[in-house]
Formats: C-alpha cells, structure tokens, sequence
C-alpha cells in the first residue's frame, strides 16, 4: 500500500521531530529556536484538520467490526506499530516535563522542547493513521 499525501506530510513531520528529539537527547541542547517547535506543533494539529477535511469529516467503520480488524485490513503493520510508539511516546514527552517540574517556568529549554515536539509527535501519527483509514475504508465500499 502506497502512502496518501497527508501520510507523506504526516510522515515528514514525524521525521523532523525524530531528529529534534535524539538530538535534544544526545547533546542536552535544543536543535530549534522556540518559536520553530510551536509552528511544527501548529503544522502537525493543521495536518489533522486537514485530513478531517479532506476525508469529508470521518468514516463509518462499523462494517469491519472492530477498530483492530480496520486497522490491519486499511494499514500495513509496519505503519500501526511506528505509528503508536509515536503517538505514545509523544504523549508521555508531552506530559513527563509538565508532571514532574514544581514550577512551570525552571523548565529548560530542551525540556520545554521535547514537550512541543512530543505533542507535534502526537497529532501526526495521528494523521498518519486517520489519513490512511478514511482513504482505504472509502475505498473498499
């Protein structure tokens, strides 16, 4: 199965936030300037809403069964598992610095960074799934 546009789109994004993560932790310094990590979280929460639109706003998947029978019979294996090691690792990169810091503000730069880019994480697996099932469940009515 070939990737659909906001996949790629979706996928390019993951890739950059991969990249600002092992570098974040392979020299405790952020890779992007503050402003950059909220416009890939902006960019990644676009790509959803975007996908939301260009799926006609959704899907009926109540003809497969369950939500694992859709996603092994819309999307290869490969895709689900990079896609939820994504999306949880970004949720908990989001949420560990805000969890575990007693004042907001002595969040370091890098931290503060993998809270955006985890979140940024997040929405485009997300969009790398959703894209993937509305396209492939259109296709098989």
């Amino acid at each position: 199965m070939r990737l659909l546009p906001p996949q790629w789109a979706a996928f390019v994004v993951l890739f950059i936030d991969v990249v600002v993560i092992v570098f974040g932790f392979l020299t405790g310094s952020p890779l992007l300037p503050r402003a950059a990590n909220l416009v890939l979280t902006v960019v990644s929460i676009a790509l959803m809403f975007g996908t939301r639109l260009w799926s006609k706003g959704g899907f009926g998947y109540d003809s497969f069964g369950s939500m694992w029978t859709l996603l092994r019979r819309t999307l290869p294996l490969w895709l689900i598992v990079a896609a939820t090691i994504a999306f949880w690792g970004g949720i908990f990169l989001f949420a560990h610095p805000l969890l575990t810091v007693d004042d907001i503000g002595s969040l370091d730069a890098t931290a503060n960074q993998r809270g955006w880019v985890g979140l940024s994480a997040a929405f485009a697996s997300g969009t790398l799934v959703y894209a993937g099932i509305v396209q492939r469940a259109a296709d098989s009515r």
